[in-house]
């Protein structure tokens, strides 16, 4: 016959025990939950009016869902306020290379042009963080230095138009 300790001991870890999946679960869920409403965005924003009246984080849920359905692996910025210019981080596989990595500023605007001095900081960010590519992303578009110094560079330049095409894709 079990002492009234190793009973209570064992009560303990069946709570434990349940506690730890319900907390998986209940995570599991919300993740889920989060995925079902970044593609709720993506169906209902298909054009750049509906674009430019998201706010700033969902315009960034929505780019990383993007880009999810490109086949990379996202993670947005856990850092909330100044996020040092990066909001989305990304992997994906590659056939020539283990890993490719890239990191994502988004810039919801109305009518400003993205200017040249967002795509210096990114292209300083990529050295910075030794990712292989940076991309940028606006509901707007940019100004002609930023397709020059892009040039030639592992930059990317989404403007709204781009943006519309990849999202209908």
């Amino acid at each position: 016959m079990a002492s009234m300790e190793e009973t209570l001991s064992l009560e303990i870890k069946s709570i434990a025990l349940l506690l730890f999946f319900g907390l998986l679960f209940l995570y599991q869920t919300v993740q889920l939950c989060k995925r079902v409403r970044n593609r709720t965005l993506l169906s209902r924003n298909r054009t750049l009016k509906k674009l430019k009246k998201l706010s700033w984080d969902d315009f960034e849920l929505l780019t990383m869902e993007l880009f999810e359905k490109q086949g990379w692996k996202v993670r947005g910025n856990e850092k909330k306020g100044a996020d040092g210019g990066v909001d989305i981080w990304m992997q994906k596989r590659s056939f020539t290379k283990k890993n490719i990595s890239a990191i994502v500023q988004c810039k919801r605007y109305d009518d400003a042009l993205v200017t040249i001095k967002v795509i210096r900081e990114m292209y300083g960010l990529m050295h910075e963080y030794g990712v292989d590519e940076v991309y940028v992303v606006t509901t707007s578009r940019f100004t002609k230095e930023c397709f020059s110094f892009a040039e030639g560079k592992k930059i990317r330049l989404i403007d709204g138009q781009k943006l519309l095409k990849m999202i209908h894709a």
